[in-house]
């Protein structure tokens, strides 16, 4: 025998269960429904920051033919600062923010999807670096309630149909973005232990190996050259026997941070090995490759080296450069081009240190080979 319970709903039978659920329908914008499905799946291919950081801020409005879209990323501890690799490529659209204050403000007490025209004062606050923004549409990234970050996306004027249905869509798009984003942002925290060299902080040579990968294709894509330097620590053995490890180790370090002061915010600095480091040089051609290893060079010939022990050390480098550029290297094997880049590079360095070191040598690549 059945109990019933007192003011419970009357139990319904399967049948009535499934002739509800066929008979449920909800009428949502298809083209928005369309391109939001393929959304989800561009969402989930990348793992790390940088791919996510690809799909959400140049193929999202792209796919969705927005004008523009902007992230905002709470970052109390700065540590989301030192797990991007390249966000400066995306300038002001991409920003870190110590304090959820400003995010916040944006939404109500209970964040929610907001689309603002210009009438309204958050106008001023998000896409302030783009023009000709009619509306803007504010996507709350929360996990477990918490407001991870905020997603903006500028628009023109009644270029999203904006119903309830279409709202419910687009709030289930910002949740499978910030799952994305937590998801993206734990693995690159374990990721990051495994690609960085202990000693110097900087990349070690898997790292290296991922981010020559990342901007050889990078570079067939925009068709702009890149540049690899080699870079050999020179008599580095001797100065270790005879300083001992610890002060070695104190220069390397020392020569790690001097030459990272001298580059670009989108060049790359890894130790390869032992006493040997390796610069990559995005959108760099070889003059301007061998402009600025002879500036690498000639600042760490300068560079006096106090090891708060009462002694100064002094040490040179020898610099191996090499540049492939598409438009004159034509390359289809990206895998082979890397292998050929990193052979080259090292001719380039031996070539260096055979000239008694403290001095800079270019290789080239041969068009057969590559």
């Amino acid at each position: 025998m059945q109990e019933e319970i007192e003011g419970a709903p009357p139990a319904r039978s399967s049948v009535e269960f499934h002739a509800r659920r066929l008979a449920e329908q909800v009428s949502v914008n298809r083209y928005l429904y369309l391109q939001t499905l393929q959304m989800e799946h561009m969402l989930l291919e990348p793992d790390s920051m940088q791919g996510l950081l690809e799909v959400l801020l140049v193929s999202l409005p792209r796919h969705y033919g927005f004008r523009i879209a902007e992230l905002w990323l709470l970052d109390p501890e700065e540590s989301l600062a030192e797990l991007i690799v390249g966000g400066e490529r995306y300038g002001p659209y991409l920003q870190l923010h110590r304090d959820a204050f400003e995010m916040q403000e944006l939404y109500p007490l209970e964040p929610d999807i907001q689309l603002i025209d210009a009438t309204d004062s958050r106008m001023f606050e998000v896409l302030k670096f783009e023009r000709g923004i009619d509306q803007a549409l504010l996507l709350p990234l929360l996990v477990d309630g918490r407001l991870l970050g905020s997603l903006h996306i500028g628009m023109e004027e009644n270029s999203l149909a904006f119903g309830d249905e279409e709202e419910d869509l687009l709030a289930h798009l910002s949740l499978l973005i910030a799952r994305c984003l937590s998801r993206a942002i734990l693995h690159q925290q374990v990721t990051q232990l495994t690609l960085l060299d202990p000693l110097t902080r900087i990349s070690n040579l898997r790292g290296f190996e991922r981010d020559i990968a990342r901007e050889i294709a990078r570079a067939r894509r925009a068709n702009q050259p890149v540049s690899v330097l080699l870079i050999d620590v020179d008599e580095y053995d001797e100065l270790h026997d005879h300083y001992g490890e610890v002060r070695g180790h104190f220069v390397l370090k020392k020569v790690a941070e001097r030459i990272s002061s001298d580059l670009r915010a989108t060049d790359m600095l890894a130790r390869l090995a032992r006493a040997r480091l390796a610069v990559l040089l995005p959108a760099c051609n070889e003059s301007r490759g061998e402009d600025i290893a002879e500036r690498i060079r000639q600042d760490i010939d300068d560079f006096a080296i106090d090891d708060g022990r009462g002694a100064v050390l002094q040490v040179t480098l020898s610099v191996g450069m090499v540049t492939w550029e598409p438009q004159h290297y034509p390359a289809v094997d990206m895998e082979q081009l890397a292998k050929q880049i990193e052979t080259v590079s090292k001719k380039a360095l031996g070539d260096a240190r055979a000239r008694g070191g403290n001095c800079t040598a270019v290789s080239r690549l041969a068009p057969l080979l590559v």
